[in-house]
């Protein structure tokens, strides 16, 4: 490896890895169990179906132990010492669905996309990219590739996987930023969701044809069937927020449902606990205003009925937070 890809690899605080030895050195395997592990991949996941809502199916590709050990090796200190780009919201961390949602915020319309098979899309040659651009040699950078890769793209269910494809998205997410920044259009992306929004439906009709094309070009593919433009008359729901005028949050109904479920887990005597504290904790992570209204509800069931097992197993953060 040239000295000067050390350098940058160095300055990037990534290993410098020169050949397979480093790799086998810095996991604390033997230099036979990572051979083993970068040219058996293929044999070294479990599969199985996950039904969509849309009916579907789609192919969840589990590691084994080691495998997974050395993929979180790989995102722990190579990977997440890199930065996604600014638009993209998921898989690294201070990002969120909130921090998806709320730039949206005031948008007359919104038009929200997504990809078809959005992981097994991202090929195993952007992967090899990757790692290559940032000073991995040929044979290094195919090594990382084999170890990240399943049947020639991303697997869903690697650890290694959400960030690879943040990674290789962000040429996408310049292109598509260069084109609908300067109209005053605003670009998120969580995953494989797209968001752009604007004050004009003329700005979102024709951003919408020309981003189809700079997505094509990036041998990616729209699902037109969850393709969906909201206007002023329609409510806008990003990545599961409800973005208004003046908030974004988990909205009328979805408070009105967490409510319901309140009352029933007080006055039914169910012992539901875990899923609806997993609704408060969400509803406090992404809407404040709510969560605080849900937990005035919740001390007036505690009054109204003091003897329940709800009292003490509830979510119980501040509601002055």
């Amino acid at each position: 490896m040239p000295s000067d890809n050390i350098y940058r690899l160095k300055n990037l605080g990534l290993p410098a890895l020169k050949q397979i030895n480093d790799l086998a050195t810095a996991t604390r395997l033997s230099l036979g169990k990572i051979n083993h592990l970068t040219y058996r991949t293929e044999h070294l996941y479990t599969t199985y179906d996950v039904i969509k809502k849309s009916g579907k199916t789609r192919e969840i590709a589990q590691p084994n132990r080691e495998l997974k050990a050395v993929q979180a090796w790989i995102l722990r200190n190579i990977l997440d010492k890199l930065s996604s780009s600014p638009h993209s919201k998921g898989f690294d961390i201070g990002t969120s669905i909130l921090e998806n949602a709320a730039p949206h915020q005031g948008a007359n319309y919104v038009l929200t996309m997504d990809f078809e098979d959005f992981f097994p899309s991202i090929s195993a040659n952007k992967v090899f990219g990757v790692f290559h651009s940032v000073g991995y040699s040929k044979k290094i950078s195919a090594m990382l590739t084999n170890l990240c890769i399943f049947k020639g793209g991303l697997p869903q269910g690697a650890p290694t996987s959400p960030k690879l494809a943040n990674l290789v998205c962000a040429k996408l997410d310049y292109r598509i930023y260069g084109y609908a920044g300067p109209k005053g259009i605003v670009y998120t992306r969580y995953a494989d969701d797209i968001t752009l929004s604007a004050q004009s439906v003329q700005k979102i009709q024709k951003a919408k044809d020309f981003i189809g094309t700079i997505i094509a070009d990036e041998n990616l593919k729209i699902n037109r069937s969850k393709t969906k433009l909201c206007g002023t008359k329609r409510q806008k729901k990003i990545t599961g927020l409800v973005v208004s005028q003046n908030n974004v949050g988990i909205g009328r109904k979805k408070l009105r449902e967490i409510r319901a479920k309140i009352h029933h887990l007080f006055t039914e005597k169910s012992n539901n606990y875990s899923h609806l504290n997993g609704y408060l904790a969400f509803t406090y992570g992404v809407d404040k205003k709510s969560y605080t209204k849900l937990y005035r509800f919740i001390d007036q069931m505690k009054e109204k009925y003091p003897a329940s097992a709800a009292v003490t197993m509830l979510h119980n953060k501040s509601s002055k937070t």
